[in-house]
């Protein structure tokens, strides 16, 4: 996988793992491991897009889980939008 970002049809969310920052569940004591594949996520299953407390764009996940990216705002609300609408999309 090249892209930083992809949707699907089915509105699924792909993540290269090599932008993450964290993948964490508040008050646990330790982080997801991520093992070098890629992070997907179903878009119907993020409650919001915004920076956690470190600044970071973070995906809020209805399961309590943050997924917090080292990207630019508007490609990740962009990627939320085109997944959500079940379209196509990817950013390089």
């Amino acid at each position: 996988m090249n892209n930083k970002l992809q949707t699907t049809s089915e509105g699924l969310i792909y993540i290269k793992p090599s932008v993450i920052i964290t993948l964490k569940k508040p008050n646990t004591i330790e982080g997801a491991k991520i093992l070098g594949k890629p992070i997907i996520i179903n878009a119907n299953q993020i409650c919001f897009l915004s920076h956690n407390t470190e600044g970071n764009v973070t995906y809020f996940l209805t399961n309590g889980f943050e997924v917090s990216m080292n990207i630019f705002f508007d490609e990740a609300l962009s990627i939320l939008n085109a997944a959500k609408a079940n379209i196509i999309k990817s950013i390089e």
